[in-house]
């Protein structure tokens, strides 16, 4: 088999309306040595028979078929695959995203001047096809900067533990092959939320030279799945959580991450519980109960008595310590009262 410099491998789920146009901006790339995979995740719509004939058009283009197994296991597919296998570096991409036509060939000449194990590049918003200026700019993105291991840990990691200097996206970057092999050979602790952080929180720690690029390579769809009631969206959470822990033990840090992430968990549940009430369909009761129940888990029990010994105040954990569940009842019920015109514009807009 042919040795491609590239491989991007892209999870198919759902994605009729977009992959053609995603696929489109990878084939007209000016950096031509690369092999695409298509991992259809059990499509019940015509995503799978679009990658298959994308594929009979195309020799560059590969098509895996699985039944329904999640993005992480879909990707994963596609990495492991002879086609990745076979390449020097490996690129993820979303299905309904697209890249500048000369994405891949910055990434590999960065890449290969340098002598890097991952190339990280900007990326912007895209609604409707049209490019969306950005008000925020990640710190690490101000110049082209190099990192060694010891410089990442320092100054890059902690930015999976809340405090944002470095995307934890798993797109717009250009891995050796090596290296996001190994970061993705585990079973996922996530079925979708922060399946892209999970990933990242192992692979910083393993490599050994990063590099910054600015330019922006990658447009992602502005709105989607996160915006979603998901009955496992918590647990998801969660597990990042204990997962994190874990890894601060492992990969000590000049920062607090043990404070940040508590106050992150506190954030999550504040958000948890708007959408279990709201998008869940649930009761003011429901809601009564599940913050109770809430309250009571180990790392919820973790995260507020961390908040305490650092005298870091947070609303709702003292309120949850408190026993004060029907204060933050009707606090969410005020809070979805007064965002109620804000949703009502993101629906119009099919955003929210």
């Amino acid at each position: 088999m042919e040795r491609h410099e590239i491989a991007v491998v892209i999870p198919v789920y759902h994605a009729e309306k977009y992959i053609k146009q995603c696929v489109k901006s990878i084939l007209r790339q000016s950096f031509q040595k690369f092999a695409l995979v298509l991992v259809d995740d059990g499509s019940t719509d015509q995503s799978g028979a679009i990658c298959d004939f994308l594929a009979a058009k195309d020799e560059r283009v590969h098509v895996i078929h699985q039944s329904n197994r999640g993005s992480a296991e879909a990707r994963k597919a596609g990495i492991f695959s002879v086609w990745a296998q076979q390449a020097k570096y490996i690129l993820l991409s979303d299905a309904d995203d697209r890249m500048e036509k000369d994405a891949l060939q910055k990434l590999y000449d960065y890449a290969e001047q340098n002598q890097l194990d991952c190339v990280c590049a900007n990326m912007a918003k895209m609604w409707s096809g049209i490019a969306l200026p950005s008000r925020y700019k990640a710190p690490c993105f101000h110049s082209a900067q190099i990192y060694e291991n010891d410089e990442i840990i320092e100054r890059l990691y902690i930015s999976c533990f809340g405090f944002s200097n470095y995307p934890v996206t798993l797109v717009a970057k250009l891995y050796r092959r090596e290296l996001i092999t190994k970061a993705v050979d585990f079973a996922p602790i996530v079925r979708f939320m922060g399946d892209d952080l999970s990933v990242t929180l192992r692979c910083l720690p393993e490599t050994k030279r990063l590099g910054i690029l600015p330019d922006i390579v990658y447009f992602y769809r502005f709105g989607g799945g996160t915006s979603k009631y998901m009955p496992y969206m918590l647990e998801d959470f969660l597990s990042l959580y204990r997962c994190k822990r874990e890894l601060l033990v492992k990969h000590p840090m000049p920062q607090d991450a043990k404070c940040l992430i508590s106050i992150e968990l506190m954030n999550i549940l504040a958000t948890w519980f708007r959408m279990y009430q709201h998008k869940g369909g649930h009761t003011e009761a429901e809601l009564l109960a599940e913050i109770e129940r809430v309250s009571r888990l180990t790392e919820v029990q973790d995260a507020i008595s961390v908040l305490e010994e650092r005298k870091k105040r947070h609303l709702l954990a003292e309120q949850l310590k408190l026993g004060s569940f029907r204060e933050i009842e009707k606090q969410i019920s005020r809070d979805l009262k007064r965002d109620r015109p804000k949703r009502v514009v993101k629906r119009l807009l099919g955003i929210g």
